[in-house]
């Protein structure tokens, strides 16, 4: 007698329709085989056998083993030198307009869900007081722009974090608070300048740290105990050791480097390498005042220098900026694991214009910037490049 299978007995001889289960057995495989393609496409990490045969012939289906993680995300802004003073406030104060220097980017800027960047002009409560040369006072009304533009951390490790003195230095870090704005890199001594602040947003915990060249404009000769230096590695040890316990993502910021140059010197190596090799996920730059080129150093982003975003200097490569819209991924697996990682780096280049409001890059000028730095593409996905 002639049997459709050889491992399976049945009462009829090999005709499609009088043998159902050649034709159920088809279809229900094609249609299984179709859902599994579809799940393989997704977060699918198994598939365990869905096909088997009763002893009276009919097809049985087993369930996927499918281990889809619980996904969250967050998107931010960096982006580097911030200047309030000078050029730009009496820009702000001639539109009698505080948040003129972010208007041009608003919708980019109210998007995310927060915003970082290096904040070079402390803020001294005396509004009187007028930045001239390389002296910096930001008029507190000018704060109001970080504030409604989402700006919830900045960076104050900078060669002008006394520009003001202690006084001014102290009186800004109470003016942030009073925004709810959270501050890096300064504080009453060592420890406070290194204590790593966290922003937790969609239930994902990112980690700050910042550091600077120098606090004063000095060249670094002078040293204090208000404000983090890049050469404390013991220190910045200490800050990542402890935001690898309390955050899901270490971001490591550094006021460093030589001013308008293309490339890093040995400090800013040395510091953002160290930064990785400690834990750090992603080490962002600023102070050269030019873009400066990044690079991808064991498997994690180092952005040397991203340029400047809100500053009145008007020498073209001054005028040019760099900033990273980051989304950050959660993956919580059924077993209770989970993975934070960098899921996309947006390039976005911006030009400043009218003493420090910045815009988008048109096609040719975004050409033209990523080139300098080597940039071969305006959008990074560092889990494909590990």
């Amino acid at each position: 007698m002639k049997v459709f299978d050889p491992k399976i007995k049945t009462n009829s001889a090999l005709n499609p329709i009088e043998n159902s289960f050649g034709l159920e057995a088809f279809f229900t495989f094609t249609l299984l085989a179709l859902v599994w393609l579809f799940n393989s496409t997704s977060e699918t990490t198994d598939f365990a056998t869905f096909l088997d045969k009763s002893k009276n012939n009919t097809v049985i289906t087993k369930k996927f083993v499918v281990n889809s993680p619980a996904v969250s995300r967050v998107t931010f802004i960096a982006v580097g030198d911030i200047m309030l003073s000078r050029g730009v406030d009496r820009a702000i104060k001639r539109e009698a307009n505080p948040l003129l220097p972010f208007s041009q980017l608003r919708e980019l800027l109210i998007s995310t869900d927060f915003n970082f960047g290096n904040l070079e002009s402390p803020v001294s409560g005396n509004d009187r007081v007028v930045g001239r040369g390389l002296i910096f006072n930001t008029d507190t009304k000018n704060i109001v722009g970080l504030r409604d533009f989402n700006f919830k951390i900045v960076n104050l490790a900078n060669n002008h974090a006394l520009d003001q003195g202690l006084k001014g230095l102290i009186f800004t870090q109470n003016f942030l608070d009073q925004q709810e704005i959270q501050y890096l890199g300064v504080g009453a001594n060592k420890s406070q300048a290194w204590n790593p602040k966290i922003i937790t947003a969609n239930g994902i915990k990112i980690g700050f740290i910042g550091a600077a060249y120098s606090s004063i404009n000095d060249g670094g000769a002078t040293t204090n105990g208000f404000v983090a230096r890049v050469e404390e590695l013991g220190y910045l040890k200490a800050a990542i050791d402890e935001l690898k316990v309390q955050s899901d993502f270490i971001v490591v910021t550094m006021h460093a480097g030589i001013e308008y140059t293309r490339k890093p010197n040995k400090e800013q190596i040395l510091f953002a390498r160290t930064a990785v090799d400690l834990g750090a996920d992603l080490v962002i730059g600023s102070h050269p005042h030019w873009i400066q080129t990044f690079e991808n150093y064991r498997g994690k982003y180092i952005f040397y220098s991203l340029g400047n975003f809100i500053f009145d200097q008007r020498k073209p490569d001054t005028k040019e900026g760099l900033v990273l819209l980051i989304t950050i991924r959660r993956s919580v697996f059924e077993d209770a694991s989970c993975r934070t990682e960098a899921e996309k780096i947006e390039l976005i280049p911006v030009i400043n214009e009218n003493l420090g409001a910045p815009r988008r890059a048109n096609f040719i000028e975004t050409k033209m910037i990523l080139d300098k730095i080597r940039a071969e593409k305006t959008i990074i996905f560092p889990t494909q490049s590990k």
